[in-house]
This record gives C-alpha cells, structure tokens and sequence, in this order.
C-alpha cells in the first residue's frame, strides 16, 4: 500500500530542482569548452610586492601550452612600419583585443610576475629568443616594443596576459616576418650552455623522457671558473625557463618553484648574491624535441642559457 505520510513535492520544490539541474547542465558544457590541455589555467597566488601592489604569481607552472589543441578568447596581431633587417633595432606595434573585436586596455590585465604582459618571440631556428614586455600606446588595446631580429624568416610572437575578470591565462600566437629564407632547427641533447662567460647546466633531466610525466629540473649557474655568480631578480625570481618545440605547437613558459616564497622575501627587483640553483617542473605531452632558455640577469644583462631535450 502507498505510504499515506508522503506529500507530493511543491511547485516551489520542482522549481529549484529544475534550477539547479540547470545550473549543473550549464557548468558541465562550460567545462566541456574550456581548454583542455595540461595547465590550460594557471593557478595563481595573491602576493604583495615591493610597492604594496597586489599581483598575481603562477605556482610550479609545468605545463606545455600546446595550441594546435584549443585557442584563448584573445587575438594579438603584430606589425612594423619598415621591413625588419637582421641586427637592426625596429618598433613592433601590437594590437590586443578580446575575440569579439573589443581592444583590451592596460588597466584590464593583472600584474603577472612583475608585469602586465608577457611576450616570446622565436624565429623558425629555435635559435634566436627574445622576452620582452610590451608598453601600452594609450587605453585602445594598442602596444609597442622594440626588437632587433638576428635570423630571417616568420617569427612566431606568443602574448602571454592574465585579465583581471578572469584571472586566468590567456595565449595568443602571431607571426612577424623578417625577409629571408627561414631555416629549420636542429637538436643535438645537451644539459650544458656556456654563453658571455657563464655556465648552464641543467640537472635531473634523464637520458629518456616520457610525455605526461613532471620532472623537476635544477638549473645550476657559474662562472667560467666554477664560481658563483651574483643573480639578480628579474621579474620577481633569480631566473625563468621557456621551452618550445621543434613541431612549433606551442611553448611552456616556466617559472621557479619556490617563486612565490621568494617573492615575498627578495622585495621584487633587488641585486642579491643568492643561492645558485633553481628548481623547475617540466611536462610535456608531445613526443618529439624541444629546446629551452633559461633567462637570468647579471650586472643589468639579460643572459640566455640554451639546452635541447628529447621527449619520447
């Protein structure tokens, strides 16, 4: 017999059933259309810097943006006035606007790692990286910044900004042409670099890599001699590592596992004699070459130490 004490559900109830299952429904195929890749979203932390502002720091970033996968709601086109001729220095202008055609202003990016925008560049060679940060040219979504080409061929440009809205990652790809006959690059495995008189050397990466797999990188930095350097802070920690690859699918922008905590201590932008290892988690989830820069700074220079990997 029918259980005499069960009262059929409200109207009200069967309202906030339908509610929810639609908020449910509406989340999955949200879900479903954000970016799928390994790191498609960055966690960021909340940290104060020297200046009292607020900025947002990415925490073991590992992950390889691969962009033949999915593509961000941003588009970022580049452009010079002149022709670009190798070892000449020329401004490149550069558009930033939301996918609906809305230009996305200065005051609508969040400070990331010092910085309002990050920007690589990389020739077809995989030999001539650049990282720079672009200055904005009013409120219209419009920036500027130099460059001096060493190759020819199409460069590939990757803007790199978080919106404040989102407070997520966002990618777009360009290319910038340098006439002339682009070249493909070529890989030969190796864990050490020696460029204007200090040493790189990448340690913890085995002879066969995996794809899908962290691997925790030290980058060790010294003289000629073997002796220590002095690291500066650039963009909040004593070094960064960019990896792309040889497919050019996409690149890993990474960043120094304890970059937060240090954040918090080194005051942003200080000279400081400190340790000279980094640590780095790299994961990638292609097989194939790639070759990465380590960036650091010595006596106001930017230096680039070079490695090449192979991932199976």
């Amino acid at each position: 017999m029918p259980d005499s004490s069960s009262k059929p559900l409200s109207q009200a109830t069967w309202l906030s059933i339908g509610l929810l299952s639609l908020i449910f429904f509406g989340a999955y195929f949200v879900l479903r259309a954000l970016p799928a890749a390994q790191c498609g979203f960055l966690h960021y932390e909340e940290i104060v810097n020297a200046d009292g502002e607020i900025e947002l720091c990415a925490t073991n970033h590992a992950g390889f943006i691969d962009l033949t996968r999915f593509s961000y709601p941003i588009v970022a086109e580049v452009k010079s006035d002149e022709p670009l001729v190798p070892g000449v220095k020329s401004t490149i202008d550069l558009s930033l606007e939301t996918a609906g055609g809305t230009g996305i202003a200065p005051h609508e990016l969040a400070v990331t790692h010092t910085k309002k925008m990050h920007v690589m560049v990389i020739d077809p060679s995989l030999e001539d990286y650049h990282h720079v940060h672009p200055s904005a040219d009013g409120l219209s979504g419009s920036y500027q910044f130099d460059f001096t080409p060493t190759r020819t061929g199409k460069y590939r440009v990757f803007t790199e900004i978080v919106p404040l809205r989102s407070r997520s990652q966002a990618i777009a790809l360009s290319e910038i042409e340098v006439p002339g006959a682009a070249h493909r690059p070529e890989f030969v495995r190796s864990t050490e670099s020696l460029v204007d008189g200090v040493r790189f050397e990448l340690l913890g990466a085995p002879e066969r890599l995996k794809t899908g797999r962290d691997y925790r990188f030290e980058l060790k930095i010294a003289d000629i001699e073997g002796g220590s350097i002095a690291l500066e802070t650039v963009m909040g920690a004593k070094g960064h590592m960019v990896a792309f690859d040889g497919e050019g699918r996409g690149f890993a922008h990474m960043h120094p596992m304890d970059s937060v905590a240090s954040a918090r201590t080194a005051g942003f932008g200080g000279t400081e004699a400190a340790g000279t290892e980094l640590a780095f988690l790299f994961n990638v989830p292609n097989a194939g070459w790639y070759r990465l820069f380590a960036q650091i700074q010595v006596q106001g220079e930017p230096v680039f130490g070079r490695f090449d990997l192979k991932v199976e």
